[in-house]
């Protein structure tokens, strides 16, 4: 199993790009950067600042969305970004969540398997010198792009329709369902029935766990700076039911859920998470304790990396360059 690092960059991009090379240094496989422009600074920007800094670790968004730069876009700053690293790139794609809540969209109004289908084909084709259809019914591709820039897609999903469409599209899956085995199976089966659907299996897929992360000596204080980062979890769909209680528990941060506070250990939102979600949902608490929750995700031989997400720190929370250097020394090495 690899380990990855995602990045909610609102902090100063130099401060982010120390981040990277952090993460270079301890052996994380790939770092993810994620595209809400109006929380974090710039993906594209951010992202170029990175590869610049760093030589061995893969790069990429994750995950960047549909509704706020058109596809050709994307395309055209993967391809640039290609030319600088070339092998070193990633592209996660999804439809989005607080980038559309600061936009007053809700999540469950972007979700659409539809506008999956579209990004991926169409980002493929630009990327490997073919044209797309633009809304005006004319066909553009990449008038530059000297040859084909070939940049495996991963596609994000939680419930059974984008998981689904994740194991369809992708060349990879991200599953942000849970990091319980209890929910991750029928998460991974949604994924493979995906994967059938395309004429491929699971194996076929390079299949990761996103996982919010917060671990320290102090478990308390873990637990409480990953709330916020659960909570977002809660806004998106599950591939499992819930109890009525829990359901109603979820209602309650989907409607109080402040999508500009989405980058922010600090939240308001997080005190509405009870605790059994923080243990569905999160690799939370003390370094003995996390351990023990990557062994039960590696129980599960489909998933091939997870994707350590530490929440920004907020006053008096653990900075996320002291979670990614406990996670190295006292969870990757030992599992």
């Amino acid at each position: 199993m690899k380990f990855d690092v995602g990045i909610l960059g609102n902090q100063p991009v130099p401060m982010i790009v120390r981040q990277a090379q952090l993460a270079e240094s301890l052996g994380y496989d790939t770092v993810w950067i994620a595209d809400t422009h109006l929380v974090c600074r710039e993906l594209w920007v951010t992202l170029t600042a990175c590869v610049l800094a760093t030589s061995r670790i893969r790069l990429g968004p994750g995950v960047t969305v549909p509704h706020t730069r058109h596809i050709s876009v994307t395309a055209s700053a993967m391809a640039t970004l290609h030319e600088m690293a070339e092998g070193r790139l990633v592209l996660g794609i999804g439809t989005g969540g607080s980038s559309a809540g600061t936009m007053g969209l809700s999540v469950q109004q972007v979700a659409r398997v539809a506008t999956l289908e579209a990004m991926t084909g169409s980002l493929r084709r630009l990327l490997g010198r073919g044209t797309m259809r633009f809304d005006s019914g004319s066909e553009g591709g990449i008038a530059w792009l000297d040859r084909p820039r070939p940049v495996p897609i991963y596609v994000a999903g939680s419930g059974p329709r984008m998981l689904a469409a994740a194991g369809r599209l992708g060349d990879g899956a991200i599953v942000y369902s849970s990091v319980s085995p209890s929910i991750l199976g029928p998460a991974l089966r949604c994924v493979e029935e995906g994967a059938l659907a395309s004429g491929r299996s699971l194996d076929d897929l390079d299949v990761a766990v996103w996982a919010p992360t917060s671990l320290g000596r102090d478990r308390a204080l873990a637990r409480d700076h990953v709330r916020g980062r659960v909570a977002s979890a809660l806004r998106h769909a599950f591939p499992v039911e819930f109890s009525a209680e829990d359901r109603a528990a979820i209602q309650r941060v989907r409607e109080q859920y402040d999508s500009f506070q989405h980058a922010t250990a600090g939240s308001t939102h997080r005190t509405l998470v009870p605790d059994r979600f923080v243990d569905l949902m999160a690799l939370a608490g003390t370094p003995g304790e996390v351990v023990e929750q990557v062994r039960g995700i590696a129980t599960l031989p489909a998933i091939d990396r997870v994707i350590v997400l530490p929440q920004v720190p907020g006053e008096g929370f653990i900075e996320r360059e002291s979670i990614l250097q406990l996670f190295a020394e006292e969870v990757i090495a030992r599992v």
